[in-house]
Order: structure tokens, then sequence, then C-alpha cells
């Protein structure tokens, strides 16, 4: 059983030069106010759009063609500066040439800056410009979504990710093993075994900011209860609160110290796997740094610990390059500051334990069956040790700017470490080194 840990993720919710839409009840989106909801089970609305720019074959785009094929949507505001999410997209599209499967990518950008990038970076599958979010508004969309829809016309549900979807789920799409039920821990074993795969039964709503605040009245108090919902699971803020919930104590030092995880050095005591929810509500809108020096405080006061910094010798992994190999690169397209447009990707297969439950608990490298990742060194490493039993050190000396793109493939003959030397000129091995954590002790 494999585990797919994403690390970061590529948001669609911010987008240069397109804002979202509120209506007088405060419900937003990228296509105007949402009057339609849709949901999986439901006839997909057919596509609208002013200029058709692909189409398989020459083909002509017809009331009803979202019936006799599987289809798969992708709704993106903004295709221009994104070179390697249409390469990716177009190897999808390849990868299903003969599979009774249709894509159709829906865009939104202004012809200005969409017609000159579509030039030198052709899309595949079916490319519609819909610049006034028609099609998105009639599917209920706050957000640009992904829709799976089955032969029938009817949605089989929207996609938790980015563009383009994973080739698992559109496989599953195929082979009738899309589910939106949520497994339960009851269920879990069943769910896993049936090798179904989820989607979500309604569209992602936009978040607002008044969504998790805490309703106790303000204070600078930071609230923590025990939790028991794995579900609830996730952080929210804005200016005057910030809500951890279903976090670990050693999660929620990680997020309030800026330190990762696998630095914190906590009482035995405290070696828990118990859950909690921490919130604070401010009466004011406040700075990051104080918000966190409240929820510092708060977690020290509530667990009896205090903090200090300390540098101790500890076992590491260590990143080194190579001899002779340069790391691989990817340039930012022309007129675009970052390689990916500000975000980056990234995750790890690892293997699970042999009851087939989902371990979340730091892996050592040698259960790691695939490193896949896009974005710089410093936000690799990040992302390795989030991940890893140990912390990891950077000692590549690569100081080009950009971005690296590293997939060590799926798991065969060779190890990781050895995958990831042979693809990426990247050494990844145990040492010791002296090392900063954050320890806690009780008052």
């Amino acid at each position: 059983m494999l585990r797919r840990v994403l690390a970061y993720c590529p948001l669609l919710l911010l987008v240069p030069g397109i804002a979202p839409v509120a209506d007088m009840s405060g419900q937003i989106g990228f296509y105007g106010p949402v009057s339609t909801h849709v949901k999986a089970g439901d006839p997909a609305p057919d596509v609208s759009f002013t200029k058709m720019l692909s189409a398989p074959g020459g083909a002509v785009w017809n009331p009803g063609d979202l019936t006799g094929k599987v289809s798969i949507l992708v709704f993106s505001p903004n295709a221009s500066g994104n070179p390697q999410i249409v390469q990716l997209w177009n190897k999808l599209v390849d990868g299903f040439s003969d599979k009774p499967v249709q894509f159709l990518w829906i865009n939104g950008e202004k012809e200005s800056t969409l017609l000159p990038f579509w030039s030198e970076h052709p899309i595949k599958g079916w490319v519609f410009h819909d610049p006034d979010g028609k099609t998105g508004n009639a599917y209920g969309l706050e957000q640009p979504s992904t829709i799976f829809i089955g032969t029938d016309g009817k949605i089989l549900g929207f996609g938790f990710g980015g563009i383009p979807p994973q080739a698992s789920e559109v496989t599953a799409a195929l082979e009738g093993r899309i589910t939106t039920t949520r497994p339960t821990q009851a269920t879990m074993q069943a769910f896993l075994a049936s090798q179904r795969v989820m989607l979500n039964a309604e569209p992602f709503p936009m978040p607002r900011a008044n969504d998790y605040k805490p309703k106790f009245p303000p204070s600078e108090t930071v609230h923590i209860v025990s939790s028991q919902n794995p579900e609830s699971k996730g952080n929210f803020s804005a200016e005057d609160y910030r809500v951890l919930r279903y976090y670990t104590l050693r999660e929620a030092i990680s997020d309030a110290y800026d330190v990762s995880a696998i630095r914190v050095v906590l009482p035995p005591a405290l070696e828990t796997d118990r859950h909690y929810d921490f919130s604070l509500l401010l009466p004011q809108a406040a700075e990051r740094e104080k918000i966190k020096a409240l929820m510092q405080q708060g977690i020290e006061d509530y667990f009896h610990v205090v903090s200090r910094q300390e540098v101790r010798a500890q076992d590491v992994y260590v990143l080194t390059a190579v001899q002779g190999h340069r790391p691989p690169l990817i340039q930012p397209a022309a007129g675009q500051e970052t390689p990916l447009g500000g975000f980056s990707a990234g995750g790890i297969d690892i293997a699970g334990d042999a009851s087939g439950a989902l371990a979340m608990k730091p892996q050592n490298l040698s259960d790691v069956r695939r490193i896949s990742f896009t974005g710089s060194i410093p936000e690799f490493v990040q992302m390795l040790e989030s991940q890893l039993d140990r912390p990891v050190i950077d000692e590549t000396q690569w100081k080009e700017p950009g971005a690296i793109r590293v997939d060590t493939g799926p798991p065969n003959s060779l190890s990781v470490v050895e995958r990831l030397r042979n693809q990426a000129g990247i050494e990844i091995s145990p040492a010791q080194r002296n090392v900063e954590v954050v320890v806690f002790t009780p008052r």
C-alpha cells in the first residue's frame, strides 16, 4: 500500500489579473454569483464558449457531446506563464489517446496574453475560450476545478487537485472505480481493498475569511481542546484569528515556532498521538509575529512547558551533488519571475504498514518508494524533512537561481537513493551534523 504525501500544493485561488466576484449574500466565485448548485449524479451542463481553440482531428463540438465517453473538464483562468502545466496536460492526453475519454480545457484568460502563449505552447484535446465564465457558472464553481463526467453525461465527481488530474483518477473513471462516499475508520480497509478513487461530490467552495473564525469572545487567550475529528484537520487564519484543527502538539509547535517538526524535542510524557484544536481570536487585527508569539505562549501555558533553542549533534540526512552533475533546473518563462508562477509541488510515496493503515509518522529513507518534486532546493529540503525521520541538511552547494524538477520514477530494482543519484545528480545519505532544535522541558 502506498501513501502519497503532498508537501506543497499549487492552489488556483489567487490568479494575477483575475479577482473573485461577491454577490449580495457574500457568496463569491471566479465566475460570478453562484446560483446553480450541481453535484455528483446530476446531468452535466453543456460547454459554453466564444471560441474553440483546439479540437481533436478538427472535430466540431455539438450539444450532447458530453456523452458516450468519459469526459475530463479542467477550468484554467490563466494558462500563459505555465508551460510546465501544459506539458503535463499534453502528456496526460497522449497517454489516453486510445481510450474512450476526452479532455476539455476551459480557459478564461484575455486573448492578448493567451493567444501569443498558445502559439508557442499548443494545448491538446478540446480547448475552449470562455472569458465570460459561463461554463464555470453553469457548474456552480466558486473556484477553478476538475470535473469528471461519465459516459451517460452525468457528473462522477469533482477533483481534489489542480491541473492536470492524476492519470490514476482518469483510469478509475474509465473503470467505474470512482466514489464520492468518504470512508470511515471502520470502512477504510474495505475502501482500500476495492481500489476505488475518492472524488468530491460537490464543487469546492471559495474559502471565506469568517468560515473558520472562532465563535468565543475575543481575547489574547489561546483556546486548546482535545479533537477527535480527523476530517476537520486544517489551519486557518486572518488578521485577527488563527485556528489549527486536529493538530498534534508537535505539529502545532512546528507551525507556531516556524520549525520543522522533526527538530522539536518534547518531554516523554507529551510524546503522544493525541490531537487538539488550537484557536486564537483577537479583539483587533495584529501582525503575524504577535499572533505567533501568543500561540507560543498559549501552548507553553497549557502544557506547562518552557522552550529554548539548542544546537545538538544528531543523525541527519545530507544532500550532496554528484560530482560533475548540475541541478535539473527549470528556467522561468518569458515575463515570469519564477519558473512555476510562484508555487511548488511535490510528494513522496511511502510503503504502508502490514495492516494497510496509512501511517503518518516520520518515515525512514529506506521506506520511501518514490520522490517527485518541483520547486527550489530549500523547498525540496523542507519537503523531505517534513516527512522523514531526521533533519535534512543541504550541502549540494548549488547556488543557481530557479527551480529543480525531481522524479525518481516508480519503484524498480534500484533503491530510491540510487534513482535520485542517477536521475537528478543528488546524493542523499545518513550522517551526523550539529542541528538547531527547539527543546521543551516541564516547568
